[in-house]
């Protein structure tokens, strides 16, 4: 989810142009921060440990304190728990630093909860395959079987559980609306599920892109098959059993554990500020809505390395899953290529370091949250942060992890591959920008890809560069289609059509998405320098408006009266078009996710209005040069403010900011 920004007023008109121009600046806010790969925690320097995975308690509180003293530290963070599970036993389990600072109160990894975010999907995967174990539920039936609202036959293919279960749904991205404000009461579920579904944009299996949706839709379908509430079946089918106390899946959370829930932080001006308390709709509980401690997620971690069953020395309870059903769970069920890190029954492919790792991250922001299984090690990690500089701590591969692994599963050195010889020559068909499969292609929340895109580019040696907003990486070709990572077992493989033209980008740090070749008019680059070329157009109507009118102060002797209002008409376009950036910007730095409020909507229709009057503009256009009005000068100008104006409605249509579009 965006950052969260405080709501900015509109501001006078004379601030416009700054507003404008800051846009440019900046990246407008994007919602693809469930997964980042932020490379951050590979320069926590801690002595490796002489063997392979955590074994000595002592050892291991010793490496763990180190390590978060030092993230907390460098990425200001108020507090954090963690707890590690070996063997069907808790190994580990410490909080650090504060779950509220004002009260002075210390993170608790027993008592203190943290919103897990993305991390509830584990639950409602495993809530699924409970069902699907009882006979209730078919993984390959259409999903239309189980719900009292119809996904429309967009493909000939329906969609199953399993799709969902991969984020191979086919949905676009919606974000909007997705949180409610304290306070506010939710949506029904059925209500908003119904009138909130996202388009479908690619037939099912074709490709992952990460979907609440879908997960909300796999949570809904659990609660009608089962004939309970989503999380009053949570509560009694999972947590109840695992003895997880401290755990609740039911909205509102129940006042004890509520109290007890770790308060949310930033870090601003050289202090931390308190993150106001979010509010998801119904249909986001699914997807992001559990609250635990560390010590109940340990629980649940050892429950699925145990095939099902918890029982350490002060747990006992009935197997959540059969063996062989917990052991189909962790097999991978969908990967974009059989040479990359794919997707399990819900669980990611984190493997890492020669070790099987599957896992799962989550953001309810501004708490992060990792969670990790090597089952073959019968080892469990979990770790959460309840401020915003955690979010570059719980990517896969990265952060947390890579520390990690570098002391417990150092990875040898990767053989050096050498480029083939003829490689230059094949390199530019793979250059190019490409955007996230996560995206939004119907709705304005496509505007949101205006940044993001990652790039590939010829490196001149011998490799691609893989270019990102997170950071930089080289590839080399190993096999068609497939590259490596020069300095690490990662690797990325392309797609490309009937006709040899690449389509798609793929990698190991993704599983869970994929990328899209943009055509070069797609491209957040063009479109960044046209919008800036917009403004600087629109810009210098508003001086050049002034100069005119004292040149021609006595508008009474142009002897062409018709045109009079020409100008007029064309800076008001310019006028609108600045207010309707601005607004924009101001708007998508906010919230949006809490929907489109009427100051917006309003805005919208500036954009509107812009599109008749451009129209009107076309006309004066072509009037003045047919009819010679004006100097060739003026008439030269006004046609290019006025094709600026056009592109710019071109411009809006395109990023379905033409209308009310959501």
């Amino acid at each position: 989810m965006n950052k969260l920004l405080l709501v900015k007023k509109l501001v006078a008109f004379s601030m416009t142009a700054m507003l404008t121009l800051g846009i440019l600046l900046s990246t407008a806010g994007t919602v693809v921060a469930q997964e980042r790969m932020v490379a951050s925690g590979r320069n926590v320097s801690i002595a490796p440990s002489q063997q392979q995975g955590p074994s000595d308690p002592a050892e291991l509180e010793a490496f763990l304190d180190e390590l978060l003293r030092q993230q907390m530290e460098e990425n200001h963070i108020a507090g954090a728990a963690v707890s590690v599970v070996k063997d069907g036993e808790l190994l580990f389990a410490k909080g650090y630093g504060y779950a509220d600072l004002e009260k002075g109160i210390p993170v608790d990894p027993e008592k203190t909860g943290f919103l897990i975010g993305s991390v509830t999907k584990l639950f409602t995967w495993t809530a699924v395959m409970q069902l699907v174990e009882q006979g209730k539920l078919d993984l390959d039936a259409d999903i239309n079987t189980y719900l009292d609202f119809r996904i429309p036959d967009t493909y000939p293919q329906p969609i199953t559980l399993k799709h969902l279960l991969t984020h191979t749904d086919g949905f676009e991205e919606r974000w909007f609306e997705f949180l409610a404000l304290e306070g506010k009461e939710p949506v029904p579920w059925r209500d908003w599920m119904s009138s909130h579904m996202p388009a479908r944009v690619r037939p099912p299996g074709d490709v992952a892109a990460y979907s609440n949706y879908g997960t909300a839709l796999a949570g809904y379908i659990v609660a009608r098959v089962s004939g309970q509430p989503y999380g009053q079946y949570i509560q009694e089918r999972i947590l109840n059993p695992l003895d997880m106390v401290n755990t609740s899946a039911q909205w509102p959370f129940p006042p004890d554990l509520r109290a007890r829930a770790t308060t949310g932080y930033t870090y601003d001006d050289g202090a931390f500020q308190e993150f106001p308390y979010l509010n998801g709709q119904w249909v986001a509980l699914p997807s992001g809505g559990i609250l635990a401690s560390a010590k109940d997620m340990a629980r649940f971690m050892i429950a699925h390395l145990q095939d099902g069953y918890t029982s350490d020395a002060g747990i006992s309870g009935p197997r959540i899953l059969q063996e062989n059903t917990m052991q189909q769970v962790h097999t991978t069920l969908y990967t974009h290529d059989p040479r990359l890190l794919g997707t399990a029954y819900g669980f990611f492919d984190f493997s890492d370091s020669g070790q099987r790792t599957i896992g799962h991250s989550g953001e309810a922001e501004p708490i992060e949250t990792l969670l990790l299984l090597l089952p073959d090690q019968n080892l469990g990690v979990f770790v959460s942060y309840n401020s915003m500089g955690g979010a570059a701590l719980t990517n896969q591969h990265l952060g947390f992890q890579r520390a990690f692994f570098d002391h417990y599963y150092p990875a040898p050195a990767v053989e050096p591959i050498q480029p083939p010889a003829d490689f230059a020559e094949r390199a530019g068909r793979f250059e190019g920008s490409y955007k996230l499969t996560r995206s939004a292609y119907t709705t304005l929340e496509k505007f949101t890809q205006l940044s993001g895109a990652v790039t590939i580019s010829d490196s001149g040696d011998g490799t691609l560069l893989f270019t990102s907003p997170w950071g930089e990486w080289r590839f080399v070709e190993v096999e068609p289609l497939y590259f490596r990572q020069v300095d690490s077992e990662f690797g990325i493989a392309f797609r490309e059509d009937d006709r040899g033209r690449i389509t798609h980008l793929f990698t190991d740090y993704t599983p869970m998405f994929a990328f899209e070749k943009l055509k070069w008019y797609e491209t957040p680059s063009f479109n960044m320098a046209v919008l800036g070329l917009f403004v600087l157009v629109f810009l210098s109507m508003i001086l050049a408006a002034p100069i005119r009118a004292i040149r021609h102060r006595r508008l009474s002797a142009d002897p062409k009266p018709r045109l009079r209002g020409a100008y007029g008409i064309l800076l008001g376009i310019c006028v609108l078009n600045l207010l309707f950036i601005a607004g924009t910007y101001l708007w998508f730095n906010s919230k949006p996710v809490y929907g489109v409020p009427m100051t917006y909507q309003v805005v919208l229709g500036l954009g509107v209005l812009t599109a008749v009057l451009t129209a009107g503009a076309l006309v004066y256009t072509v009037l003045a040069w047919k009819n010679t009005y004006w100097g060739m000068v003026a008439r030269a100008y006004y046609t290019l403010v006025t094709v600026t104006a056009v592109g710019f409605v071109w411009f809006l249509n395109n990023w379905n900011l033409l209308g009310w579009r959501f």
